[in-house]
């Protein structure tokens, strides 16, 4: 409480009573005393902060208001004052105006207590961005609170920044290790960035500390599905799905899990189908049911079960995405019905760049080349980054008889596929090999491919390249560094997509392993968050070295038909270690190939973006 040196000893008194029954909760009393005092001398200003005070903690919020914009004018650099009518905005909804107060009250005062009641602010407002840079020189100057890092991890992970919200949340656990609330956070973060070991071992903590929330089973469940527990993350998802029937992520891994290991379509839909019954109109549960019949091979189901879907849906951003989902459905089967979707998606929203990636396939599917080319123009303008968007230009450039495409299809240039080097510990490649594909086949496990992926008979598992414990996979980063650099070094720099982001450095963006059974094979598919893609290969059939290019990887064909039809241009033949790397945006699939069933094609993939 601040008083008036110039104050007579009664007004100083009567403030530190009122200071005091406001302390202790007895809010009439400290109201009716101060409202006496502010009779005689309206100009009081401490007396009018009190006031304000005790209106505030008494739920009289327009009130306080009123008193505290008397405090502004009296005293504007209370920065007190602003704090709390940012606090009284907040409470009423009035999100603007409370960014504005708390601006003024962290500009007066900066320190972390200001600066996370505006993060929370800024955050409600949907502005974390904002958010996250407000915060950054408090944290570089280790000026934080438990508040302001909870912010600040948050912030990063609404912006797809897992790594750097991990260390957020990792300076919350040292500073708060009871919290298990913030154990929970980590592994979240740890999950995203592929850390499945450390992100079990802190959400499990945090649950022994008594968050046993959805969310925290939820962690659980992604950090074991991660290590392939695929039988151990099955109760964790299902523990979420009967409390949470409409967690689409939770319910969407529950089903995958349960397809993976049973390669039973009808099994794995059950928890869906029961949430569906109660609430048919969750699209995005009625799309991730979709993504688990297209890969069981039931395309017609699928795109019945989204046209259901949108006969009984109202709301058009549900509509919209019900109608994008059908037309990756049927633009592998009925270019016109896709072709329908896609103008009705466009009809919704003509700005979406979902609708509009969708609408250009659809484009291509008809031959429309000239169109599909426009399109993908268009949705390049905003995201020059855009992989769906440069392979739809590449692919209508080519079906156009456009130059532009043998600039992004420049295979000579732009694949390139070398042998891995030895990492230390092993003498020869051959030897090398032989110790990663053992360490390998015991982590596959799964006995159908994963759902959404484009692998088809076969499974998929994800690697930590940093954190597993097998040493032949984690000395796999090592054995890749220097081809990737000197393919960085062999593209060079220029004008187009991959090598307009060549810094010559890079980060490695997830890594998984595949293993193929005989007819298996990749369906056309491309990376289009990513920049350079990879196939590396560790054990191969023996069919792989006929004439019929059997297991080979095949470049250039687009994942639909088209009219006319683009067939794949460029094909590679597999060795063991070696490693083929080529932009992102480029279609590849596989040749399926044949065998016995004791033969395997087992390879490791990941993705790479500029650093």
């Amino acid at each position: 409480m601040r008083v008036n040196p110039a104050s007579s000893p009664k007004t100083a008194a009567d403030l530190q009573s009122a200071s005091t029954l406001l302390r202790n909760g007895k809010h009439a009393a400290a109201r009716d005393l101060l409202r006496d005092m502010l009779s005689t001398q309206p100009g009081l200003t401490e007396a009018r902060w009190l006031l304000a005070a005790c209106l505030f903690n008494s739920g009289c919020l327009a009130d306080a208001q009123r008193e505290l914009q008397i405090v502004i004018r009296q005293e504007p650099h209370r920065a007190s004052a602003y704090d709390m009518s940012g606090r009284i905005f907040l409470s009423s909804g009035q999100i603007d105006s409370a960014v504005r107060m708390f601006r003024h009250a962290l500009d007066l005062s900066p320190g972390p207590a200001s600066a996370a009641i505006l993060a929370r602010a800024l955050l409600m407002q949907g502005r974390p961005e904002e958010a996250a840079a407000m915060l950054v020189p408090f944290v570089q100057a280790g000026k934080v609170t438990p508040e302001l890092l909870l912010l600040h991890g948050h912030a990063l992970m609404t912006l797809g920044r897992p790594e750097e919200a991990a260390l957020a949340f990792q300076e919350l656990v040292r500073l708060s290790p009871g919290d298990g609330d913030a154990k929970v956070r980590l592994a979240a973060a740890l999950s995203d960035v592929g850390h499945h070991v450390e992100a079990e071992e802190r959400v499990r903590e945090g649950i022994a500390q008594g968050v046993k929330t959805p969310e925290a089973y939820f962690v659980l469940g992604r950090s074991l599905m991660g290590q392939s527990k695929l039988a151990e993350a099955e109760p964790a998802f299902r523990s979420v799905v009967r409390s949470r029937p409409d967690h689409i992520t939770a319910q969407a891994n529950l089903s995958e899990l349960i397809w993976m290991r049973s390669g039973d379509v009808e099994a794995a839909s059950q928890e869906i189908d029961t949430a569906l019954r109660c609430q048919p109109r969750l699209s995005q549960l009625r799309i991730a049911k979709a993504n688990l019949l297209v890969s069981a091979g039931k395309q017609e189901r699928a795109l019945r079960l989204m046209e259901e879907g949108i006969a009984s849906e109202a709301a058009p951003p549900q509509l919209l995405q019900l109608h994008v989902a059908a037309v990756q459905i049927a633009i592998e089967t009925d270019a016109a019905r896709a072709m329908h979707h896609a103008r009705s998606a466009l009809e919704l929203d003509p700005g979406h760049r979902l609708a509009l990636s969708a609408y250009g396939d659809a484009l291509l599917a008809e031959g429309r080349a000239a169109q599909a080319m426009q399109v993908a123009a268009k949705l390049l303008e905003g995201a020059p980054s855009d992989g769906r968007a440069i392979a739809l230009l590449a692919s209508a450039s080519r079906m156009a008889g456009d130059a532009r495409c043998r600039d992004l299809f420049d295979y000579e240039r732009l694949v390139i596929a070398q042998h891995i080097d030895v990492p230390a510990g092993w003498t020869t490649l051959a030897d090398y090999l032989s110790d990663l594909a053992e360490a390998l086949q015991r982590l596959h496990s799964s006995h159908a491919h994963p759902v959404g992926q484009s692998l088809r008979q076969g499974s998929q598992i994800e690697l930590d390249l940093e954190r597993v414990s097998e040493p032949a996979i984690r000395s796999f980063a090592g054995a890749i560094d220097g081809p990737i650099r000197r393919y960085m070094t062999s593209v060079g720099a220029g004008s187009d997509p991959l090598r307009a982001r060549n810094t010559g450095r890079y980060r490695v963006k997830g890594a998984w392993s595949v293993r193929l059974r005989p007819n298996g094979f990749h369906v056309n598919h491309h990376h289009p968050e990513g920049w350079v893609s990879s196939a590396c290969y560790i054990h191969l059939p023996r069919a792989v070295d006929g004439t019929d290019r059997a297991g080979w990887l095949k470049l250039g064909e687009p994942a639909f038909p088209t009219s006319p039809a683009l067939p794949p241009e460029h094909f590679i033949r597999p060795e063991p270690g070696l490693l083929v790397l080529f932009p992102s945006y480029m279609w590849h699939g596989t040749v399926p190939f044949p065998g016995g069933p004791d033969e395997s094609r087992l390879t490791i993939a990941f993705d790479l973006l500029p650093k």
